[in-house]
């Protein structure tokens, strides 16, 4: 299967502070990429921070970088993943199966992250949704499957002992 990998960018809100008349402003930008590989989706992204300061008569402007982040999910730890708002802000919306998988990536919330995509990449990150579902589907056949095995196992030693 080829690799399939779909830009995203994850929406933070600005931040603000005031004391003692300093301003400080803060607007995140952070872009990634969402990657199937074989049974994982690993997220990369890396980002700025653009700091505007004002002091007195003073205003100062500050770029800082965000050091590149990486995660890969297994199948078994992804719950669900979506594709909606197909032409007003288009987004994957990506669920675990508890907080601890997500809690590296900004602006993600109780297992839950919001992948923002252009309109222009819709139709790959329709590809990637399905093929993480398909792949969602099969994990959930072959545990099925080795469910049903070992209960047959299980049947046979107590039909053996009887």
């Amino acid at each position: 299967m080829p690799i399939l990998a779909v830009p995203f960018s994850l929406a933070q809100p600005k931040e603000t502070s005031i004391e003692r008349g300093r301003v400080q402003a803060k607007e995140f930008q952070v872009r990634g990429i969402a990657r199937m590989e074989g049974d994982r989706l690993t997220l990369e992204w890396s980002g700025s921070v653009e700091i505007t300061e004002i002091q007195g008569g003073n205003m100062r402007n500050l770029r800082q970088s965000v050091p590149a982040q990486r995660l890969v999910l297994p199948a078994s730890r992804i719950a669900k993943i979506e594709l909606r708002g197909r032409w007003w802000k288009p987004y994957i919306e990506l669920r675990t199966t508890g907080l601890g998988p997500l809690e590296l990536v900004p602006t993600a919330s109780g297992g839950r992250v919001l992948l923002r995509i252009t309109r222009r990449d819709w139709g790959f990150a329709r590809e990637l949704v399905s093929h993480v579902n398909l792949e969602l589907a099969d994990a959930a056949l072959r545990d099925a499957e080795g469910a049903e095995r070992m209960g047959d196992g299980h049947t046979e030693r107590s039909n053996g002992s009887a």
